[in-house]
C-alpha cells in the first residue's frame, strides 16, 4: 500500500515544535519528500512558554529558564543559531531563601535540594536546628534500601534524613519545581540521582561529598539551593526559543486556532478532524499534547492506551508578575527568590526575584517579582479569580518582603492542568504506554507527561519521537501492515 508521506503534529508547544524541527533536519537526508502539518488549538504557538514586554519589563508567564545539566535545549539553540542569546544568571547573588518562622533564611551553600555537599556551610546554617542536623548526620550510617522498587520522594527523605528536613526544606524546594505533593511524587521519575547515590555510595551525603571532590575547581556547585549557575534563559526571554524554532521549519504548514476534536484510523492511514470541520489525512500522527488532552482523542481509536494515559494526573498553576519601584521594597533582594513550606499554611508556593535572577528584566530603579500559585498543595488559591489572586499575592509579599505599596502594574497568567504529577510508579506506567503504542504503527506521543517537565526534557523526547517517525518513513511500511514498529518515547 503506497504511503502518502504526510505527517500531522497536534500541538504547537515546545514539544510539537521541536518534533517538527528535528523531523525537518532528518528529512534533508531522507529519501522521501514529506508534508508536515502542525495543528494548534490556541491562536498562538509556544504553549506555556510566553514572554511579554511592557514599559521596559520583560515578563515570563510559564518557565523563565532551563538547566544546562540537560543539554538538549542548548544543543537545539546552537543548531538554531541563537546560542549567543543564552543568558546566565546573575553571578553575584546566587542564593535562595526558605521561609521559616516569619523570616527568609538563606539555603546553605552547596545544599542540593535535600542534602548538603559542603559540611561547614551545613553546620553553620541557622535554617536547621541542632537536632535536625544530628538526625541528618545519621544518614551516613543508615543502610541502603534493599528493594529496588520506586518510592515516594517524601518516603525517601523521611527514611534517610528525617521528618523535619522533609517539612522545612525538601518539600518547599521540590514543590517549587514540581508543584507536587512529595508524599505521592515518584523519586525514580523525578530525582533518580538520589536513588543512584544511595545505591552506589550507601549514603546520599557521602555520595555528594565524593562527587564534589571529583569535580574541578571551576564546577558550578557553589550556589545556594538548586544549582543556579546552571540555570539559563535568553536575553529576550524564553519565547526566543519557540520563535526561532518556528522560523526554522521550512515547508511546514502551521495552522493555529485549529482544535483537533477527533482522530480515526482509516483504511490508508490516520484521519484528523478539527472543530471548524477541517479534515486531514496522514501516515504518521504525533500527539504533542498533555495526557489529559490526548485521552478523549484516543478513547475511540485506542481505548486501552487512553486508559493508561488517564493514570497521569495534572495540577493547575498560575504566575503573578508584579512591577515595583525598588525603593518600595524594604527587603535587600539579595538572592534569586524564596520558597514557602506547605506546613506554614501560606498562600504562595514561591516567589522569584526576576530582575535579580536575570539581567534585563526591569528598568533601572525598578524591580520585577514573580509569584507562583496553585499546584497540588494550594488548589484553593488557584481557584480565586484574578483580582482576588493578585490581592492574596500582594498580602503575601507584604508579609515576606515588607512591601506596603501597590505595584504599578501586575499580570496574572493561568495554566490549567499543565503540570503532570509523576506519582509513584510513573516510570512503570510510561513503559505500559510504550507497550500500548506498539500496536499502533504511525501513532506517536510527545510532551511533558512522560520523561520530564522541563524544557530540555520536552526537547529531548520530542526529538526522540521525530527520529522514530523518520525511521518509520525510511522503512516504507504501511502504517497498517501487521508489524510492530519502533516505539516512540524510547530511552
Amino acid at each position: 500500500m503506497k504511503m502518502r508521506n504526510k505527517v500531522i503534529i497536534v500541538g504547537g508547544g515546545i514539544s510539537g515544535l521541536a518534533t517538527a524541527h528535528r523531523f525537518c533536519e532528518l528529512q534533508r537526508g531522507g529519501s522521501r519528500p514529506l508534508e508536515i502539518t502542525i495543528l494548534e488549538a490556541k491562536p498562538r504557538l509556544g504553549g506555556v512558554i510566553e514572554t511579554w514586554n511592557k514599559d521596559g519589563f520583560l515578563m515570563e508567564g510559564g518557565p523563565d529558564s532551563f538547566i544546562s545539566e540537560k543539554p538538549a535545549a542548548q544543543e537545539l539553540s546552537a543548531r538554531l543559531g541563537i546560542a549567543s542569546e543564552i543568558l546566565d544568571t546573575n553571578d553575584k547573588l546566587r542564593r535562595s531563601f526558605i521561609y521559616k518562622k516569619g523570616k527568609l533564611i538563606a539555603v546553605p551553600e552547596g545544599f542540593y535540594l535535600i542534602a548538603p555537599s559542603q559540611i561547614r556551610a551545613f553546620l553553620m546554617t541557622p535554617l536547621l536546628g541542632l537536632m535536625t542536623k544530628l538526625r541528618m548526620g545519621c544518614e551516613l550510617f543508615i543502610p541502603r534500601r534493599k528493594t529496588l522498587g520506586d518510592e515516594s520522594v517524601a518516603g525517601f527523605v523521611r527514611r534517610r534524613f528525617g521528618e523535619t528536613l522533609l517539612k522545612q526544606v525538601a518539600q518547599p524546594m521540590i514543590g517549587g519545581i514540581y508543584t507536587a505533593d512529595p508524599e505521592h511524587l515518584s523519586l525514580g521519575a523525578t530525582m533518580p540521582q538520589f536513588q543512584e547515590l544511595e545505591r552506589r555510595y550507601g549514603s546520599v551525603i557521602r555520595g555528594l561529598l565524593s562527587r564534589r571532590k571529583q569535580r574541578s575547581k571551576h564546577a558550578a556547585q557553589t550556589a545556594s539551593g538548586p544549582r543556579y549557575s546552571l540555570f539559563l534563559s535568553f536575553r529576550g526571554g524564553m519565547e526566543t526559543l519557540t520563535r526561532a524554532v518556528r522560523d526554522h521549519l521550512p515547508g511546514v504548514r502551521v495552522k493555529i486556532s485549529s482544535e483537533v476534536t477527533g482522530i480515526h484510523r482509516g483504511s490508508e492511514g490516520w484521519n484528523v478532524t478539527t472543530r471548524s470541520g477541517e479534515f486531514f489525512e496522514a501516515d504518521a500522527l504525533c500527539l504533542a499534547l498533555t495526557a489529559h488532552h490526548a485521552v478523549p482523542l484516543l478513547s475511540g481509536v485506542a481505548p486501552e492506551l487512553s486508559r493508561e494515559l488517564q493514570g497521569i494526573p495534572y495540577e493547575s498553576v498560575a504566575t503573578v508578575n508584579l512591577a515595583y519601584h525598588r525603593a518600595d521594597i524594604p527587603h535587600p533582594l539579595n538572592g534569586f527568590g524564596f520558597v514557602v513550606p506547605a506546613f506554614a499554611q501560606r498562600r504562595i508556593v514561591a516567589c522569584s526575584f526576576s530582575s535579580v535572577k536575570f539581567h534585563g528584566r526591569a528598568p533601572e530603579g525598578k524591580v520585577l517579582l514573580r509569584a507562583f500559585v496553585g499546584g497540588a498543595l494550594h488548589r484553593e488559591v488557584y481557584a480565586l479569580d484574578d483580582q482576588a489572586m493578585e490581592q492574596a499575592v500582594r498580602e503575601e509579599l507584604r508579609h515576606y518582603l515588607g512591601v506596603e505599596k501597590a505595584p504599578f502594574f501586575s499580570f496574572v497568567r493561568r495554566y490549567p492542568h499543565t503540570m503532570p504529577q509523576y506519582q509513584v510508579g510513573h516510570t512503570e506506567l510510561v513503559n505500559k504506554i510504550r507497550g500500548k503504542l506498539a500496536a499502533f504503527p504511525g501513532l506517536y506521543l510527545a510532551g511533558n507527561a512522560f520523561r520530564g517537565i522541563g524544557v530540555p526534557d520536552c526537547v529531548k523526547w520530542a526529538e526522540t519521537t521525530a527520529e522514530s517517525m523518520h525511521q518509520f518513513f525510511e522503512k516504507g511500511d504501511s502504517p497498517f501492515k501487521d508489524v510492530r514498529e519502533t516505539v516512540p518515547l524510547k530511552g
